[in-house]
């Protein structure tokens, strides 16, 4: 079993079956949704996006893209470049046609996540523990799909470029709103976080910054990154630090 996805079944989140949700709801977690399409993808059952069929424009997009990131990567190393060039214009073909069979279901779950997100125009409170719901029901799973082609990539560009590098490629692909910049502005808000409390953020944002690569969009690379930090603020308060009133006192002192 790869040894991320496998971790994975540690960090997962507990199912809220007590919290009412609109739509039916995953009978199984999002690790377990990414251990049983590993499994599939072992045993020769590849999903239809594995060997993705592009429209003429979109296989242009995505080899230049390869190019473009890999040679910002500045490798020193034309077989290496063009190797990890190929891999990840394979990739982004793969995302391409992954999104072409969920966007229905994904687009469903990001639109009721915003609503419990947002207060209604009769007063009523945006409902965090609702939208926490959507996101480990609803969300995580749908995401969970794509997790051995992101494991995969990775996998093969520490293989061909090495961790550094590595890393560097996800961070220009998450550039905004970036892991490390948003990590750093946690500590900016509490300097006197434990060692054990930065690792769980931490965590959580290097974790956003992996399943970013299964979005299409710089929008979706943002949302994905939202649901994480969500779960970072309801850390922070349950660490005992307020998140809301460091928040702000944070953000009054950027300006």
């Amino acid at each position: 079993m790869n040894y991320r996805i496998s971790k994975l079944l540690h960090l997962s989140i507990p199912t809220l079956a007590t919290v009412a949700i609109s739509h039916a709801v995953y009978a199984d977690s999002a690790a377990e949704v990414a251990v049983r399409t590993q499994a599939a993808i072992d045993n020769g059952n590849t999903p239809k996006w594995w060997t993705p069929n592009l429209p003429a424009e979109v296989q242009r997009d995505v080899e230049s893209k390869g190019r473009r990131l890999a040679g910002q990567l500045e490798l020193g190393d034309e077989a290496k470049t063009d190797k990890a060039a190929a891999l990840i214009s394979q990739h982004f073909a793969r995302v391409w046609e992954w999104h072409q069979l969920v966007d229905e279901r994904l687009d469903t779950a990001w639109a009721d996540w915003d609503a419990a997100r947002s207060p209604g125009d009769d007063g009523k409170e945006k409902d965090e523990l609702k939208a926490l719901a959507i996101m480990t029901e609803r969300i995580d799973p749908i995401y969970a799909e794509f997790t051995p082609q992101i494991q995969g990539l990775l996998a093969a560009l520490h293989r061909e470029i090495g961790e550094e590098k590595t890393t560097e490629l996800l961070d220009r692909i998450t550039r905004s709103p970036g892991a490390e910049r948003t990590y750093n502005a946690y500590l900016g808000m509490v300097p006197e976080m434990k060692d054990e409390e930065k690792a769980i953020l931490w965590e959580r944002m290097a974790q956003a910054r992996e399943e970013s690569l299964a979005a299409w969009t710089d929008k979706r690379i943002i949302k994905i990154f939202k649901k994480h930090k969500v779960r970072n603020e309801f850390s922070i308060d349950y660490f005992g630090y307020g998140y809301r009133k460091r928040y702000e006192a944070w953000a009054k002192g950027q300006r």
